[in-house]
This record gives C-alpha cells, sequence and structure tokens, in this order.
C-alpha cells in the first residue's frame, strides 16, 4: 500500500514538472505576460520601427501631394504612414483646442507624435494658407 501511495505521488511530480516544461517552451514562464520579447532587425528603418510593416507594404502618397495639416479631414490625416485613425484623431482635436498649426514641427505637440514619427511624416505634410487667409 506504501509504494502505491508512493507512486501516485510521482507521477503527480512528474505531470507538474511535464505541464510546468511545456508551458516554459510555449513562451509562458516570461514575466510579460505571456509576450515574447522580438529584436529589431538590423537596419530596420523609423518607419518599420514604429510601425512593424515592410515599408513596400504600406500605402504610398503620389509625390508632391501634400496634406495641409491645418485643413485636412480624418480620412487624409489617416492616410498618412503611421498615423491611422486614432492619430488623425488626435490632430483634430488638438487643431481644434489649440487652433492652426503654425508650423508643420507642431505636429509633435500631439500626443503620440514624437520625433521618429514626424520623420515618416515631414515630407507629406504642411500648413499651406488657403486663398482666403492669405489676402488674395
Amino acid at each position: 500500500m506504501k509504494h502505491l501511495k508512493f507512486a501516485w505521488l510521482l507521477l503527480a511530480i512528474v505531470c507538474v514538472f511535464f505541464a510546468f516544461c511545456f508551458g516554459m517552451s510555449r513562451g509562458g514562464g516570461n514575466s510579460g505576460g505571456g509576450q515574447r520579447i522580438v529584436t529589431e532587425k538590423a537596419g530596420a528603418t523609423v518607419q518599420e520601427r514604429l510601425t512593424g510593416a515592410d515599408p513596400s507594404a504600406l500605402p504610398e502618397r503620389s509625390l508632391g501631394a501634400s496634406v495641409n495639416i491645418n485643413k485636412a479631414e480624418l480620412d487624409e490625416l489617416a492616410s498618412l504612414p503611421g498615423i491611422g485613425e486614432t492619430l488623425a484623431q488626435r490632430i483634430l482635436d488638438y487643431r481644434r483646442q489649440n487652433g492652426a498649426f503654425s508650423c508643420v514641427e507642431a505636429l509633435m505637440n500631439v500626443d503620440g507624435i514624437g520625433e521618429g514619427r514626424f520623420e515618416m511624416i515631414r515630407n507629406y505634410v504642411t500648413v499651406e494658407e488657403s486663398n482666403e487667409d492669405s489676402g488674395r
């Protein structure tokens, strides 16, 4: 009888050990709640680091087409590389609360747009004045 209890205890310990090892191999053993650490590939661009995407997979804007950040609507802002609808809405909210942007660099005052993301869009945005604003 004593050997039978010992065998069951040993079997339970072995099962727990294998369950633990299986969980570790599936990525459940780190303190990040099951998240895995992903390293960047060598030479990744700012655009790739921010979006996690290959730049060729992102929608391209035509050369010379600029988005006037003081006049653009949500869909036009969201079409900028690395912006999307959430940041586009933040840009609109910022513009509504603070008035027109004085320069494109002022976009970095919008929550979620830092230097890296700004560098991705700087060639696609402008703060051009409209004809009414310039007095022409």
